[in-house]
């Protein structure tokens, strides 16, 4: 596990809270998005304004795997929903995304050479 999103409404005092019971460093910060390394792991924490409908946020988990396709190809046919299949992002890394059985995000990454 490489990365964990935390998707709330209430981003800055969701990341204080966690700031302050873990006495994290300052947060890396862009509108809507706050986040730092804890070890080896990226905790990050976006906001969202959840519309009429929506029961609740929820959490990103971000993997680095071998092969992004074969995984990707293993989860959709698990039944995974698909957010976005593998694309090339502008920095060149490769990402996929998928929602697992309870809406939460599971993320892919491709592992760089």
């Amino acid at each position: 596990m490489e990365t964990v999103i935390v998707f709330t409404e209430r981003m800055e005092a969701l990341a204080a809270f966690y700031q302050e019971a873990l006495l994290l460093d300052s947060y890396e910060r862009s509108p809507k998005h706050m986040g730092q390394r804890v070890g080896p792991v990226y905790l990050g924490f976006d906001q969202v304004d959840l519309v009429e409908g929506d029961s609740r946020a929820g959490v990103t988990l971000w993997f680095t795997v071998d092969d992004i396709q074969a995984t990707f190809d293993r989860l959709v046919a698990m039944d995974a929903r698909v957010r976005y299949a593998p694309t090339q992002k502008p920095w060149g890394g490769f990402l996929a995304c998928v929602y697992d059985p309870d809406g939460n995000m599971l993320g892919l990454s491709q592992r760089q050479s």
